[in-house]
C-alpha cells in the first residue's frame, strides 16, 4: 500500500514474497526503478506537493532473478500551501443595479481551482472559471465592499483580499406623475393636482410648470405635496400645466401631459358714464356715453328705454333710435356687457325730446254763416297733427280776429248787410302753423231779420240715432225748425232735437232756423252732417 507521509513523502509497504530465496525488493515509481530495499517498507522523499505517485514492487534473489511487478499502488503527497491572495481586486458599475468584481489570478504551488467572492461577510458566489463576477440587484446609494479569496484542490485557501468598495449612483428617474388635473378657482387662481410618482429610492420633489397663458412663457409653481396653486392670473384665460418628478440625485421623470383650465370671467364691466341723449330729428334720438372698462374686455353695450331693449349690441359708444313720436320725452339707460354675458348696472338716465317740426293739416270745410246783422259764426272740420292741434287762428282780411281751441268762432260788432270772408289756420303746441284754409264768406243780415241760432253740432250719435244741439237765438219766444236736405223735419222749443228715423249708410245733413209767432224765419244756422258714428260740421 502507498500513503502520503507529508507534502513531500510517500510511504510504500508490502507483504513479503513467499519465495524463501528472496534477497530483496526493487521499488518502481511509475516505470522507473527508484530504489532497492530488503525491508518490506520504503519511503519516497523529496516529492512534489499535492502530486499523485504510483508504485510497483518486484522481488529478486541472489542470482538476479526478478519476479513480476505487483499491481501499482498510488498515493498523493499532501498540499498544505495555500494560494496567494488575489491581487488587484477592482469593482465597477455595470448595468442598472449591477456591480462587476474583477481580480487578478492567484498563484499556487499546485494550482488554484476556485475563488470565493464575499460582500461584507456574505458569500456571494464561488467562481470556478474566470476571475470576475457580475453581482445583480445591488442596492444603490449604499456603499458595498467586496473581498475575494482563492482555493486550491486540497482546500487550502488564501488570505482574503483587501476590501474593494463601491457606491452605486441613482440613475433611475421617478415615474411620470399621473392624472394631472387643473381646476380654476375663481377668476385669478388655478389649482393643479396629480397622482404621486414612484422611485427606486424616493421622490424628492415635483416641478409644476405653467406652459401657456397670455405671456406664453414657462412659469414655475410652488409645490405642496402633490398639488400646486397658480395665483394672480388673468380672468377668462386658458392656462396649461405640466408636472415632472425628481429624486434626490437629480434624476427627473419625463414631463406629464399638459392639463389645462380656463379661468372664468365673473366681473361685470363698469357702469357706462356721461350718457347724454339728443334729438337728431322729430323722430330720432342719438345717445352717446363714455366707454366702460372691464378686466377682460367690453363686448358691447345695450341701450334700453324703460324695459325695452332698443339696441342690444352697440359696438361703439353711440346708438340711435328712430320711428319716435315728436314732442315726447324719451329716457334711456346704457348697460355694458362682456363676452361671457356679465352685465354692468345701468347708467344714469339720459333723456331727450324730439322736436315737433310738422305743422297740422289745413282746416277743411270752413263755413261762415250770418247770425244777425252784427254777428257771424264760423265753423270748420278739425285739423290733424302728429302730436296734437293746440288751437286755431281765425283770420279776416289777413288779420287774426280770434284764437280758439275749438272748431268754432264768433265775430260780433259787425255792420249789417256787409260781406265778410274768413279763413282758418291750425297750430300746434310747438308753434307749427298750417297753411291757411280756403276762404268762407257770408253777408250779415238786415237788422229787420230774426237772429239765427248758431253753433249747430251733433252731441250724441250712434250707428242709428243722432242728437242735435245749438246755441239759441237771441230773439225771445221763438221756435226752432230743423231742416234736413232742405226739408223741414221737425219743430221744437228746445235747443236740442233728435230727428226721427234711423241713420242709414248715407250722410244726413241738418240746419236750424228760428221762427217767431208771426211766422218769420231767421237765416238758417251752419250745417252739420252725421253718418253712423261719424259727424262733421260746416256752414254753407
Amino acid at each position: 500500500m502507498a500513503a502520503a507521509q507529508s507534502d513531500s513523502e510517500i510511504s510504500v509497504s508490502w507483504e513479503a514474497s513467499p519465495d524463501a530465496s528472496v534477497a530483496g525488493y526493487e521499488v518502481y515509481r511509475g516505470e522507473t526503478p527508484a530504489w532497492k530495499v530488503t525491508a518490506l517498507r520504503a519511503v519516497d522523499r523529496g516529492l512534489r506537493h499535492g502530486t499523485r505517485f504510483c508504485y510497483a514492487i518486484r522481488a529478486f534473489d541472489a542470482e538476479g532473478n526478478v519476479s513480476e511487478p505487483t499491481s501499482p499502488v498510488c498515493a498523493q503527497t499532501l498540499d498544505t500551501t495555500p494560494p496567494s491572495a488575489p491581487p488587484k481586486v477592482q469593482v465597477g458599475s455595470g448595468a442598472a443595479n449591477q456591480v462587476v468584481v474583477r481580480w487578478a489570478a492567484s498563484t499556487d504551488d499546485v494550482g488554484v481551482v476556485r475563488y470565493e467572492v464575499f460582500r461584507g461577510t456574505d458569500l456571494l458566489a464561488s467562481v470556478v472559471d474566470g476571475t470576475s463576477l457580475v453581482v445583480n440587484h445591488v442596492p444603490i446609494l449604499k456603499e458595498q465592499c467586496y473581498t475575494v479569496r482563492a482555493y486550491d484542490r486540497a482546500g487550502n485557501r488564501s488570505e482574503s483580499t483587501a476590501p474593494a468598495c463601491i457606491t452605486l449612483p441613482d440613475v433611475t428617474p421617478p415615474t411620470v406623475p399621473g392624472q394631472v388635473v387643473a381646476r380654476a378657482k375663481g377668476e385669478h387662481e388655478v389649482v393643479v393636482n396629480w397622482e404621486a410618482s414612484t422611485d427606486d429610492v424616493g421622490v424628492a420633489r415635483y416641478e409644476a410648470v405653467r406652459t401657456s397663458g397670455k405671456e406664453l412663457e414657462a412659469v414655475a409653481l410652488a409645490v405642496e405635496g402633490t398639488g400646486a396653486r397658480d395665483r394672480s392670473l388673468s380672468a377668462s384665460t386658458r392656462y396649461c400645466y405640466t408636472v415632472r418628478a425628481c429624486d434626490g440625485s437629480g434624476n427627473c421623470s419625463a414631463t406629464s401631459p399638459a392639463a389645462c383650465a380656463t379661468t372664468p370671467d365673473l366681473t361685470p364691466p363698469s357702469v357706462p358714464k356721461s350718457a347724454a341723449a339728443k334729438a337728431l330729428s322729430d323722430t330720432a334720438i342719438e345717445v352717446r356715453w363714455a366707454p366702460s372698462t372691464d378686466n377682460v374686455g367690453v363686448a358691447g353695450y345695450e341701450l334700453r328705454r324703460g324695459d325695452k331693449v332698443v339696441v342690444a349690441d352697440a359696438k361703439d359708444t353711440v346708438a340711435r333710435e328712430g320711428l319716435l313720436h315728436p314732442s315726447v320725452e324719451y329716457c334711456y339707460t346704457v348697460i355694458a356687457f362682456d363676452a361671457v354675458g356679465n352685465r354692468s348696472p345701468p347708467s344714469a338716465a339720459a333723456c331727450a325730446r324730439p322736436p315737433d317740426l310738422k305743422p297740422p293739416s289745413v282746416p277743411d270745410r270752413v263755413g261762415a254763416v250770418s247770425v244777425s246783422s252784427t254777428q257771424v259764426f264760423v265753423a270748420w272740420d278739425p285739423a290733424t297733427d302728429d302730436v296734437g292741434v293746440a288751437g286755431y287762428e281765425v283770420l279776416r282780411g289777413g288779420k287774426v280776429i280770434a284764437r280758439v281751441a275749438t272748431t268754432r268762432a264768433r265775430e260780433r260788432a259787425l255792420q249789417s248787410n256787409q260781406e265778410y270772408c274768413y279763413s282758418v289756420v291750425a297750430f300746434d303746441a310747438a308753434g307749427n302753423r298750417s297753411s291757411s284754409s280756403a276762404s268762407a264768406c257770408t253777408t250779415t243780415a238786415d237788422p229787420s231779420q230774426l237772429t239765427s241760432p248758431s253753433d249747430l253740432r251733433v252731441v250724441r250719435s250712434s250707428a242709428t240715432v243722432v242728437m242735435l244741439q245749438w246755441e239759441p237765438s237771441e230773439e225771445p219766444g221763438v221756435l226752432y225748425r230743423v231742416y234736413s236736405e232742405g226739408k223741414s223735419v221737425g219743430l221744437t222749443k228746445s235747443n236740442t232735437f233728435t230727428p226721427s228715423g234711423r241713420l242709414g249708410g248715407k250722410s244726413n245733413c241738418y240746419r236750424v232756423a228760428a221762427v217767431d209767432a208771426q211766422g218769420r224765419e231767421s237765416p238758417r244756422s251752419n250745417e252739420v252732417c252725421a253718418r253712423g258714428d261719424l259727424t262733421a260740421s260746416a256752414s254753407k
